[in-house]
């Protein structure tokens, strides 16, 4: 399969202390031809004087409002919309996900797969930093995921994922919080049919600016699509029986 152009989405608020560090990493890491989308809220978002200053110097950066409304998941639907790549991945601007792993990832999606997971707990995977409810959480998900959904992932929630844009064209996005967009999208893919594999990576926890993500309001809609996942496979199963 020949070379496909690559649209990296970073959704950013107020990341004006990792903006410059992440593009960096991307760029001195990121091998295949790509985009960077950085899509924002407002016009007054921190991040924006350090973007445009970068974008001056750099051509495959692009800045996009986000117009489908306020919060991180109307920020990834644009940068979805407005993307030129037939090959999307969404990423942290928090320093927190390895622009490293986007080549494996990459390399993949040539192979014939359509979703790639990058995934902190198996081998090779690491994270670096503190445990907290969010992570042990996340942790057990992974543990049960190939148990009891079939999905060939043991980092369901992770948000860093690479997709296939024509699978983002076939599945609606439901979610209507935040980052459980991915596990959405990752369980819906796979009872869809589409090839799912893992590469291992390093999370490293985040060291500057505050974290957008926000796990009591976003606990029940994990749970939510976790559990969809599973009378998924019942269903599934019951079929086939």
């Amino acid at each position: 399969m020949s070379n496909q152009f690559l649209t990296i989405i970073a959704p950013v608020k107020d990341e004006q202390e990792n903006i410059e560090w992440t593009v960096d990493r991307i760029e001195k890491t990121v091998t295949p031809n790509h985009e960077i989308l950085i899509v924002y809220d407002s016009d007054k978002d921190k991040t924006l004087p350090v973007a445009k200053k970068i974008k001056k110097k750099n051509k495959r950066l692009r800045l996009i409002k986000n117009t489908k409304g306020y919060g991180v998941l109307n920020a990834i639907k644009t940068g979805i919309n407005k993307s030129r790549g037939e090959i999307i991945v969404i990423i942290a601007v928090d320093r927190t996900d390895e622009p490293r792993t986007i080549n494996k990832m990459y390399n993949k999606i040539l192979m014939g797969y359509d979703v790639v997971s990058p995934t902190r707990y198996s081998m090779g995977g690491k994270v670096i930093g503190k445990n907290t409810i969010k992570s042990i959480l996340s942790r057990l998900a992974g543990i049960t995921t190939p148990f009891l959904l079939g999905i060939p992932t043991s980092d369901l929630t992770y948000s860093f994922k690479m997709f296939r844009k024509s699978v983002l064209n076939k599945i609606k996005i439901e979610s209507m919080g935040g980052f459980e967009f991915a596990e959405e999208l990752i369980i819906k893919s796979h009872f869809a049919g589409f090839k799912i594999i893992e590469v291992p990576t390093v999370w490293i926890d985040r060291k500057y600016g505050k974290s957008k993500f926000k796990l009591a309001s976003w606990l029940p809609r994990y749970i939510y699509w976790y559990f969809w996942g599973i009378s998924m496979r019942i269903k599934t199963l019951m079929i086939n029986k």
